[in-house]
């Protein structure tokens, strides 16, 4: 099948009333049937033709000019340039949708790196609370530590040694009272284990009133147990001190008998 271009020399020829073969006239006229781009060429070609015989004055041109008009119409890349054009358009329509994308992909991107800049902002965070916790914790037992330290270093601090009473020489324990902060360390020693549900319970006893409560406790496996204890009411002198069994949670006033007293 013939394209386009093959049928250019005869296309001029026909729209100037030319083409005298038959041959090339029929295959002409059955392609124009057919194809909407030559009938359209060929309706250029005859208004060339109208326009050029308008303006056309003189003799008839002679035939070798005739026939270099047909070549140059017959060569003319109209065709060409029209396809050109096409696939231009063609090209530069795509190339615009591409870049039509191009913020898309832009604000994706920047989606993504937000999610992982926040993600790590949560992580960072979590540390830092984290970080934060432990150093309060590690404050908090540090000024623990460093009061004890005070209390038994302490000059004002009131120190006795309770040892059992008649029948139980072994057990003690040591108090560290310090009147002016109501605080108080003791240290037991060798103390008999209790039934269940039951504590040890100390008790200040002032110069005058009655006994008050100091803190409970209970030893571990070995008799052994440090108990530190603030008073709610500072200030409060101490006479001496004593060790009740009491249930658990202690008692307002003590149980009878003492376990625990100072040495005489």
């Amino acid at each position: 099948m013939k394209d386009h271009a093959q049928y250019a020399e005869t296309l001029a020829l026909y729209a100037m009333g030319a083409l005298d073969n038959p041959q090339e006239l029929a295959d002409l006229q059955a392609h124009l049937g057919t194809c909407g781009e030559c009938r359209r060429e060929l309706d250029a070609l005859r208004a060339d033709t109208a326009l050029l015989a308008l303006s056309a004055t003189g003799p008839q041109p002679p035939l070798r000019a005739r026939q270099r008009l047909l070549s140059a119409i017959a060569a003319e890349p109209r065709l060409q340039q029209r396809e050109q054009q096409e696939k231009r358009f063609v090209l530069g329509r795509l190339r615009s949708s591409w870049l039509s994308f191009v913020p898309i992909a832009v604000a994706l991107v920047l989606a993504i790196l937000s999610m992982l800049l926040l993600k790590e902002n949560l992580r960072i965070r979590d540390r830092n609370a984290q970080m934060a916790a432990e150093l309060s914790e590690a404050q908090n037992k540090s000024a623990h530590a460093q009061e004890v330290l005070d209390m038994l270093n302490n000059p004002k601090t009131v120190r006795m040694t309770l040892v059992a009473m008649p029948n139980h020489p072994q057990p003690q324990i040591k108090t560290f009272y310090a009147p002016e902060k109501g605080h108080l360390v003791i240290l037991a020693n060798n103390l008999e284990p209790l039934p269940e549900g039951k504590v040890y319970q100390l008790w200040l006893r002032p110069p005058k009133g009655d006994p008050m409560p100091a803190g409970t406790f209970w030893p571990d496996s070995t008799g052994n147990r440090m108990m530190m204890h603030a008073l709610e009411t500072p200030g409060i002198e101490a006479q001496s001190f004593a060790v009740t069994v009491e249930p658990a949670g202690g008692s307002l006033t003590p149980t009878m008998p003492i376990v625990l007293a100072p040495t005489r």
